[in-house]
């Protein structure tokens, strides 16, 4: 499901122009030949759903007719030849260990180096082709309607009317403060009634990946938002996770612009990642978590902003803990929508 929404989000996508999509899957973990404790090859011959759901990516991209790069079977003919359990060795020069960061399929930076060598080695046979023909030849490609000036996909698989019209095609948002648009600020500024410790800019060595971010171990900074409710009175937050110097935020909605009686809360250090998330009035977004990888995370809070009200929506960021990996304590807001 979300899959298929960013999909079809990306077709219709103009940077002006339309945007060239690959997909690179994981595709081996679960496989029946993985020794335990990596798999248990009986377990999956019998289990009906699978824990992996790159199989699914498969369907979608062969769907919507995206081309498809493995990220890790190209590796197994070499890291397997000695039988599976030299697969994880590594003393294999091969070994899937020594490209991933994991023990599924996120790659390390010489894997990551692999695959630009085979993305670019691609993109240069795709032009070899297209200019490659005669002057008198026609070179027979097939049309692509996404890429038209008035795009057309094909009907969604996973997807209701309405979640169409409101995930992909934002009909439904009455409100949209975009944090990643690098020439957004002014359509956004506005907005912001109250801020302590927050800024906006690109964190990323090539200066282009933008959110709004606090970046402090004491914790406590905050910032307000006047929001507009839409017709189903969701308050969506999109912010950035991942495995280190990362930390965790507080969010809530009132109808103050410095943040109430929920501000002292901003001071008190967060470290449970499981249980209760929501105390009070005012829900956590934990901004880490285990995987090696950094990854935009959505969330839709349980507080709400009727239709046509207005409200202040406050996010601050909580002290550093121990129990979270690295010595910063980042949090780096995305983009807030109301529908």
């Amino acid at each position: 499901w979300y899959n298929e929404i960013l999909l079809r989000r990306l077709l219709l996508l103009r940077k002006p122009d339309p945007v060239a999509i690959i997909t690179f899957n994981a595709d081996y973990i679960g496989r029946t030949w993985a020794p335990k404790p990596y798999s248990d090859p009986d377990k999956d011959r019998k289990t009906t759903f699978r824990n992996n759901q790159e199989p699914l990516k498969f369907w979608l991209s062969s769907m919507y007719e995206i081309p498809m790069i493995s990220a890790s079977t190209w590796m197994l003919p070499f890291a397997g030849k000695k039988g599976t359990n030299w697969q994880f060795n590594r003393n294999n020069s091969y070994s899937t260990s020594l490209f991933h960061a994991d023990k599924c399929c996120h790659p390390k930076r010489g894997g990551h180096l692999i695959l630009s060598l085979v993305l670019a080695y691609c993109l240069l046979e795709e032009e070899k082709n297209m200019f490659s023909s005669s002057n008198d030849v026609i070179l027979d490609i097939e049309q692509d309607f996404s890429a038209a000036v008035d795009p057309i996909l094909r009907d969604p698989m996973y997807l209701s009317e309405d979640e169409e019209r409101m995930y992909v095609r934002h009909d439904s948002v009455s409100q949209l403060l975009d944090f990643t648009d690098p020439s957004g600020h002014e359509k956004w500024k506005n907005q912001v009634c109250e801020n302590d410790g927050w800024n906006w800019f690109a964190d990323n060595r090539e200066k282009d990946k933008f959110g709004l971010i606090a970046n402090n171990v004491t914790g406590g900074q905050h910032i307000s938002l006047e929001v507009t409710g839409g017709k189903l009175g969701l308050v969506e937050l999109s912010y950035v996770i991942s495995y280190e110097n990362f930390g965790v935020a507080l969010s809530w909605v009132d109808d103050s612009r410095d943040g109430g009686t929920h501000r002292p809360k901003c001071k008190n250090e967060i470290w449970e990642r499981e249980g209760l998330i929501r105390l009070g009035g005012v829900e956590y977004l934990f901004g880490s978590w285990d995987e090696k990888a950094s990854v935009p995370m959505v969330t839709i809070l349980k507080n709400r902003v009727e239709e046509g009200g207005k409200g202040y929506l406050h996010i601050c960021l909580t002290p550093h803990s121990t129990h979270r990996q690295g010595n910063e304590n980042k949090f780096k807001l995305l983009g807030v929508r109301l529908y």
